[in-house]
Parts: structure tokens; C-alpha cells; sequence
């Protein structure tokens, strides 16, 4: 009998351990899969993030172009304020025509926005990459001010063209805008010989310069993004 419960236990404790370690076994496998499984969500939000920050690149450079165009007629512009100094009607209306564009560059953030709101971010094995996120979001906050900024002062200089000058004699520069100029005795070169509208050109320079500068930062930011998510 002692015999025979001794061989019991013994086969008990075997089967026990076989048990324990086909669970530990499996834990194991399962464990691998989700690691792998994780990994290749990882690899696929890293490429998602790869393609929009591409794509933001690429309407960064278009948009810079605008901008270059608007700050040069802008420039243009405001060397040209002189008391009792008319300026050429057509070439005023021509800057001015360019002056009024409001470049505004306006970044996705779907795949980012996706990330952050699902804890995604804080997951990533990359830790230089969360860094930059980190700080594109901070940046990205930067920028929407500056945005407005640059709304504000285009919408003030229009304004005041509108009720001081001719707007139909500026859109007349545009190939979509055809129609003749205006009719009415209302030459937009008297526009520089006032100190309020001088004003108005030198708030919405201020701010175009200051777009350029961060325009700057952000391509830089945006390269540095793109290299982290480069999957080889």
C-alpha cells in the first residue's frame, strides 16, 4: 500500500508539473504573439505618421511660396509711404493684389491626434520620437496663434482699402477676376500717404516675418520627425 501510494503522489506531482509548465508554455506563446502583434501596430502607426508629417512637408513648401511672394510685395509696399509722393496706380494695385493673399498654413494632425487621445504615444519604443511629438504639439499651439495673428491683420488691411480705396482695381490684377477696373475717380497710390495705413502694412509685415520664422522651425521639427520615422 505504501508502495503504491508513494508511486500515486509521484505521478500526481507529474502530471501537476507537466501542467504547469504546457500553462507557462502557453503564457509564453501568448505573450510572443501579443509582443509581435504590438510591434507590428507600432510599425504601422510609425509608417501613418510618417505619411501625414511627408505630406505637411510637402504643403509647408507650397505655402512658403506664397509667403516669400507676400512678404517681397509687402516689403515692396512700405518703402513706398511718402507724403505728397503719388506713386504708379497699376503698380500699387499689382503689390497690393499680393499684399491681401493670407498664406496660411494648416497642418494634419489626424494620425497624432488619434495617438494621443488612445494613449498611443506613451507606448512608443522610440523615445527621441515621442520627444518631437511632445514638442510638434507644443509648437503646433505656437503656430495657431500666429495664425490668427496673420487673419487679423490681412482682414484689417482689406478693411481699410475697402472703405479708403478701390478693392476692384486690386482684384483686377487676378486672371480668375475679369472684369475692368473701377470707373470711379479712386486711385489706391493715394493709400501711401497715410500714416493709418502705414500702420495696418506694418502690422501684417510684423506678422508675416514672424510666420516666416516659425515656418523655419517647423520644416526642421517636421525633417527631424520624418528621419525617426524612416522604417528601413
Amino acid at each position: 500500500m505504501e508502495n503504491k501510494t508513494s508511486k500515486y503522489f509521484k505521478y500526481a506531482i507529474g502530471e501537476i508539473i507537466l501542467v504547469v509548465i504546457g500553462i507557462l508554455i502557453a503564457l509564453q506563446i501568448n505573450n510572443w504573439n501579443e509582443g509581435r502583434l504590438e510591434n507590428n501596430r507600432e510599425k504601422v502607426t510609425i509608417q501613418n505618421l510618417h505619411t501625414e508629417f511627408n505630406e505637411n512637408l510637402k504643403d509647408l513648401d507650397s505655402i512658403n511660396t506664397i509667403l516669400n511672394r507676400t512678404i517681397l510685395a509687402t516689403e515692396t509696399i512700405f518703402e513706398k509711404f511718402r507724403e505728397r509722393e503719388l506713386q504708379d496706380a497699376k503698380e500699387v494695385d499689382s503689390l497690393l493684389h499680393h499684399v491681401i493673399e493670407s498664406p496660411s498654413w494648416k497642418p494634419s494632425e489626424f494620425v497624432l491626434n488619434d495617438l494621443q487621445n488612445s494613449g498611443g504615444l506613451s507606448k512608443l519604443n522610440n523615445t527621441e520620437l515621442k520627444i518631437l511629438l511632445f514638442n510638434w504639439s507644443r509648437f503646433f499651439n505656437e503656430l495657431q496663434e500666429t495664425m490668427v495673428q496673420s487673419e487679423e491683420t490681412n482682414i484689417s488691411v482689406i478693411e481699410y482699402i475697402r472703405e479708403h480705396g478701390s478693392l476692384r482695381n486690386i482684384d483686377t490684377q487676378s486672371k480668375a477676376f475679369q472684369y475692368r477696373p473701377s470707373q470711379l475717380k479712386m486711385n489706391n497710390a493715394l493709400l501711401l500717404q497715410n500714416i493709418e495705413f502705414e500702420n495696418y502694412i506694418d502690422d501684417k509685415l510684423y506678422v508675416l516675418k514672424e510666420s516666416e520664422i516659425a515656418y523655419k522651425q517647423a520644416k526642421i521639427l517636421i525633417q527631424k520627425i520624418l528621419e525617426e520615422t524612416t522604417l528601413e
